[in-house]
């Protein structure tokens, strides 16, 4: 009886493999041509569940132009709109169009309807003028054609660059190649530039390629008055180029050790069988531990703010409690949950920028004594007070930058706030202080952490749900931001209640726009800071990287600073 469970639980597998939002593989061909301007086409094979369209967004241009966006979809070409892409429409109304956002000079959007919802294989092609440089000594560029942040990380990606500008082949001689933000590799191979990925990519990985020409193959249409040594000093910092390391050209087995081999062969046993497994479990509806919560199913709501409103008592839940859990993206919302308790407290002060009014900064002043933190929290504090340097204003990227230079402090912090949430539930009796094995009473108060998201996630479907205690806002809030989804929670409390969303801005000393606003960067400012130190912590404790300058080999995880193009996030919407 068991095995024939097994073997319909897997043939039901296969039938819903596709209904998961996927990005199966990204493939990005390159063609050059003589001015320094690219065809650029993107084969997107990806499945979706959700959205009206796709797009891709792409800032940092500067001194270049996108336009001429054709999208084809088995053969059929996409009628473009040109610049004149509306995004408020339906499924229907976007059907076989595509068109690009201009947001600015220096940022654009390519759109496309996304028809049906089921696994579908775009060629999306458009051009970049300007892409190729001229600089004082040679022609450069340090590209971004893979953004972070997508709707789903890409399992395979890779970026072929060829030459339509000139008959000079590219050689490892003329041509200098460099690789970040994913594990794989880059080459010239055969005149083209060839980088591929290694392995499956995550939510922050992204693909940057800066390349270096000798004079006299391009005749760039766009120049800029600096040497290469100054685009090359930026892209390298926190790299592996600029560790050392071992020499790329030694071949496979005299690259990694055969404990690393080993670890490689155990990892792609793990990323060939685990998505089989998982897809199984959540089938047999096996999703949360039952050491934790006593069952393996939490349907339930729960309206309150549990665990006494410990937020580490919950990060230590959810990390333990999921048997799928998210890993770093755990502690990312841990962060971004701890930022936003200390705006709604007053402790920090979001405030718009000077001289750029669409992105926040976060004022600091001394806490008072009658503040009152844990050990966890407030070392996350002091951190971030540090990276504000001394006008105590923590401005856009300073913690990021910060974090990546005091990794080994950041990555300590994940393990010291699930120290501090298990010494909770153990003195509440909630966990064995041996086995950690919950007690009925435990298992009951912590399936509540569950239950609010449940509530928080089902909020606009609860019918007679009436207008909420304003009291509560600010602590669903701050657990809607640890369980993920709290633009979405801000945004339909401001549709459902503008009034009272207006009159809680106020009380917090914000007006609605600007905390509406803060929502949205608090964590692409603070809490992603936590997330490149940890990818910065794994590239410099177990990354290969080489130092060659650009003759081709390992790609380097870090660095890449400095880029034009790409942008963070894209996919469905």
């Amino acid at each position: 009886m068991k095995r024939l469970l097994l073997f319909q639980a897997l043939l039901l597998c296969l039938t819903i493999s596709a209904s998961a939002q996927r990005i199966h593989s990204v493939n990005v061909n390159v063609e050059l041509r003589k001015d320094g301007s690219a065809i650029i086409t993107q084969d997107w094979d990806a499945t979706v569940v959700n959205g009206t369209e796709w797009y891709i967004p792409i800032d940092n241009l500067d001194k270049m132009y996108v336009d001429s966006l054709t999208v084809y979809e088995n053969g059929k070409r996409y009628i473009s709109e040109g610049d004149k892409w509306d995004v408020d429409r339906t499924l229907g109304e976007k059907l076989y169009r595509c068109g690009i956002v201009r947001k600015s000079r220096k940022s654009v959007e390519l759109c496309w309807g996304q028809g049906s919802y089921k696994r579908h294989q775009w060629k999306a092609r458009f051009i970049v003028t300007g892409l190729v440089q001229s600089l004082k000594d040679y022609d450069a560029f340090n590209f971004m054609f893979i953004n972070p942040g997508l709707v789903a990380p890409p399992d395979t990606a890779s970026v072929v660059i060829e030459n339509h500008a000139d008959t000079t082949l590219w050689t490892p001689e003329n041509t200098k190649v460099w690789a970040f933000g994913f594990y794989g590799d880059i080459h010239v191979e055969d005149g083209k530039i060839i980088a591929s990925t290694s392995q499956r990519m995550t939510r922050e990985s992204k693909v940057i390629i800066m390349v270096r020409f000798d004079k006299g193959i391009f005749s760039p249409s766009v120049s800029r008055d600096m040497k290469f040594e100054k685009m090359h000093e930026k892209a390298i910092q926190e790299s592996d180029y600029d560790n050392g390391g071992r020499d790329s050209s030694s071949g496979f087995f005299s690259y990694f050790s055969w404990d690393e081999i080993f670890e490689i062969f155990i990892s792609a046993l793990i990323v060939i069988f685990y998505p089989l497994f998982m897809l199984i479990s959540y089938r047999l509806g096996y999703r949360y531990s039952k050491r934790l919560f006593k069952t393996y199913k939490i349907k339930e709501w729960w309206r309150n703010v549990p665990l006494d409103g410990n937020l580490f008592a919950s990060f230590y839940v959810l990390k333990k409690g999921e048997l799928f859990g998210e890993g770093n993206s755990l502690t990312h919302n841990l962060v971004g949950a701890l930022f936003l308790k200390w705006i709604l407290d007053g402790i920090i002060k979001a405030e718009p920028d000077e001289k750029k009014p669409n992105i926040i900064n976060l004022s600091f002043k001394p806490v008072q004594s009658s503040v009152v933190m844990g050990v966890a929290e407030l070392s996350l504090y002091d951190m971030a007070r540090e990276a504000c340097g001394d006008n105590l204003i923590l401005e856009e990227n300073e913690f990021k930058n910060w974090s990546k230079k005091k990794y080994s402090k950041v990555t300590k912090w994940p393990s010291d706030a699930e120290k501090e949430g298990l010494t909770y539930l153990e003195s509440k009796g909630y966990l064995g202080k041996i086995d950690h094995i919950s007690t009925e009473e435990g298992a009951e108060e912590m399936r509540h952490v569950i239950e609010l998201r449940n509530f928080l996630k089902d909020f606009t479907k609860i019918e007679e749900r009436g207008v909420m205690e304003t009291v509560l806002w600010k602590e669903y809030l701050i657990y809607a931001q640890m369980f993920g989804i709290a633009d979405k929670v801000s945004e339909q409390l401001s549709k459902l209640y503008p009034t009272e969303m207006a009159q809680f801005s106020k009380s917090i000393g914000s007006d609605m726009d600007t905390f509406m606003r803060t929502i949205t960067y608090n964590n692409t400012m603070t809490s992603s800071a936590v997330l490149h130190a940890l990818s910065e912590s794994a590239s410099k404790e177990g990354s290969s990287g080489s130092r060659w300058f650009g003759d081709g080999g390992s790609s380097s995880f870090g660095g890449g600073g400095g880029f034009s193009g790409g942008g963070y996030g894209g996919g469905s919407r």
